[in-house]
């Protein structure tokens, strides 16, 4: 690890995929951080090693009074692996307060902008180059102005600006979307994207309560695309864990990342 560095960028070319571990790394998330003293019962007494934080953007839901540069050296003093996200402008034409254009240089731009939104946030709260930071982009699905072929466009050519700035600037680039939705956009064109524009990890939405990480049915995600340690799999929504006392709101989460 090279300072609060999470996860050195890997290449996807190329890369064969590698069959799931007996029980991959237990991780969650919750829309706010919890206080230090909650992390360090959790640690000490619950299955998981692994939480997303939401750093920043624009559609952020949580306050987050408990994130600061002294929290992200605590609870990784503690052990925890952090997974920063990142939430800005949602998919075209969906009913969120910002929203992606559908014209693929104006995607591409809004990639940018918030990648570099994005990297002073990692910045601010001690995060070093080669960290990740995965992009929030909620599932979606056509309307009457907007098919899907547009909406799709959107998404790619924004996530290409974003992978481009973020690796620019040193950081990995991730993006958490459903299966059905963002996950199979970018699925579609991994093979015609340059690697310097093709986010490096998957967090993958799909709840089927089983925590694989390949394998998935029903969409153009193969196992050959984000196969080496480039993959998290969200595969339980939101409810309540209890562990050493203290309760928290969580989404379940595979750990592909930091799997030996």
């Amino acid at each position: 690890m090279l300072g609060a560095a999470l996860v050195v960028l890997v290449a996807a070319v190329g890369c064969k995929p590698q069959p799931d571990p007996p029980t991959p790394p237990q991780g969650f998330d919750a829309c706010a951080s919890p206080s230090t003293s909650t992390m360090q019962a959790w640690m000490d007494n619950s299955p998981y090693t692994s939480i997303g934080i939401y750093v920043g953007g624009a559609l952020r839901a949580c306050a987050q009074p408990n994130l600061t540069p002294s929290w992200v050296t605590t609870v990784q003093g503690h052990g925890w692996h952090l997974f920063p996200i990142w939430v800005g402008p949602q998919a075209p034409c969906t009913s969120y307060g910002e929203t992606l254009p559908t014209d693929p240089f104006g995607a591409f731009l809004n990639g940018v902008q918030q990648a570099q939104f994005a990297s002073t946030a990692m910045h601010n709260l001690g995060f070093g180059l080669f960290a990740h930071v995965w992009y929030d982009l909620e599932a979606y699905f056509p309307t009457a102005s907007c098919t899907a072929q547009a909406q799709a466009a959107g998404v790619q050519n924004f996530v290409r600006g974003w992978a481009w700035q973020l690796h620019q600037l040193g950081f990995g680039a991730g993006v958490y979307s459903s299966l059905c939705c963002g996950i199979d956009d970018l699925a579609a064109v991994y093979n015609t994207t340059a690697p310097s524009e093709r986010a490096d990890s998957m967090w993958i939405a799909a709840w089927n309560n089983t925590s694989n990480l390949f394998g998935f049915t029903g969409t153009v995600l193969t196992d050959q695309m984000w196969s080496d340690h480039q993959r998290i799999h969200q595969f339980h929504g939101g409810h309540d864990e209890t562990w050493g006392s203290v309760t928290i709101n969580i989404d379940n989460d595979a750990d592909g990342i930091y799997w030996p």
